[in-house]
């Protein structure tokens, strides 16, 4: 839906009230909100935000458009598989209604670029401006871009040629925004998930467009560079795990690492047998994974990649199996259950087992790769202090006990 006016915001019964102007304040130093002796308005225009990694200001929930692109990327998936596998046009219909609300009516759509993502509000230029931790929000564009092709491959009459040209365009100009908007290029240098989702957008938005050559060189450079210092000896991802909530970051990881490989997949390429500098796979990251304690985290986070990996790699031993009946029995009824098969994966470990030839790609071998002894990861080479979140800076020596495991 359209942003309100900015001269309003919305009190807690949703109802619009005129804005305040800033307040004065005869303060000298800001002080923790809240606070009686400064009003709202004079905290977000004179103090600036502290950072806390995992943890959020409950008042960014009052702002519903990373909710709203990530529920309605979900949907049109769901709807675009619904329709492949009924021919109802109900579902059809439902997908060309959501892409035309939120990316082609004039009235209702999102602008091609993230330019306001994640604002961190202050009194400086960066309360006005998004960050680039705001990037990955649009991280189910990989969710709507398979759907896009599922109608585009059924022959739906609901994808019409000016539905497609307008998202063509739509993406080409967001392409060219994530190819050069200081933010954007920001998250793409970053070592940690924030670098592998928006690899995870990239490589969508070039598939969509037909650039497949494109995509996988995209995809190239990730697994070349980023990945190389993703996952240590152990299995262990250092830049995760020194996170807040490492149980939940190292899940979130891993759902962008396993998302580059299934879109190489669909691309000829096997990847999923790449190796990082210290000679593991994204299976190894699951597998160490598995065996932690979440404590007060989630377990549940990690259940779609289990499946993932579980497709990709095999399950011969059945430990992936075991773990998901252990911890959910309805799990072959959950969706992620319905996407995480052999046969979505042709060029997966399991899928290939049999074969006498395999395409890989550069680097992605399966025996004969070294192991590595610790060398700072390749980002510090030009970064001292690496931001890993807005605000949250990593060092060489913080991260290097989580690669000596």
């Amino acid at each position: 839906p359209p942003m309100t006016s900015p001269t309003s915001y919305r009190t807690i019964d949703g109802s619009p009230t005129a804005a305040q102007d800033p307040a004065h304040t005869s303060k000298s130093k800001c002080t923790p909100s809240p606070t009686k002796s400064m009003a709202l308005s004079a905290t977000w225009t004179t103090c600036p935000y502290v950072t806390r990694d995992g943890k959020t200001n409950p008042d960014v929930r009052t702002l519903r458009g990373p909710t709203a692109i990530n529920d309605a990327s979900q949907s049109i998936l769901y709807n675009a598989i619904a329709y492949a596998l009924t021919r109802q046009t109900y579902y059809s219909q439902s997908v060309a209604s959501f892409l035309d609300t939120f990316f082609l009516d004039s009235d209702t759509k999102m602008n091609p670029n993230l330019n306001f993502g994640q604002v961190v509000r202050g009194p400086d230029a960066s309360g006005q401006e998004g960050t680039f931790t705001g990037i990955l929000d649009l991280r189910g564009v990989v969710k709507i871009v398979n759907a896009v092709l599922i109608l585009r491959g059924t022959g739906s009459s609901d994808w019409t040629y000016d539905r497609d040209q307008g998202l063509l365009q739509w993406s080409k100009t967001y392409a060219s925004w994530l190819g050069s908007a200081p933010v954007a290029t920001k998250a793409a240098s970053r070592p940690n998930n924030h670098g592998t989702f928006f690899y995870s957008q990239f490589v969508s938005v070039q598939i969509l467009q037909g650039d497949l050559s494109g995509a996988r060189t995209s995809l190239d450079y990730y697994f070349t560079h980023q990945f190389k210092d993703q996952i240590a000896k152990s299995g262990e991802q250092p830049f995760e795990a020194v996170r807040t909530r490492p149980y939940h970051y190292r899940c979130f990881n891993l759902e962008a690492m396993i998302t580059n490989a299934k879109l190489g997949d669909q691309l000829g390429v096997n990847y999923w047998t790449t190796k990082s500098k210290y000679g593991t796979t994204i299976q190894d990251a699951l597998d160490y994974t598995m065996k932690l304690n979440p404590k007060t985290e989630k377990i549940d986070d990690i259940f779609p990649h289990v499946a993932s990996v579980a497709a990709a790699y095999g399950d011969p031993g059945g430990k992936y199996e075991a773990f998901l009946r252990q911890h959910d029995a309805s799990y072959q009824s959950q969706p992620f259950w319905y996407y995480d098969q052999t046969a979505a994966l042709p060029n997966s470990p399991a899928a290939q087992s049999s074969a006498s030839h395999r395409r890989q790609a550069p680097g992605a071998c399966s025996e004969g790769t070294d192991e590595a002894d610790f060398s700072c990861p390749e980002i510090f080479s030009v970064e001292p202090q690496v931001e890993i979140a807005d605000g949250i800076f990593v060092t060489c020596d913080d991260l290097k006990p989580l690669y000596e495991l």
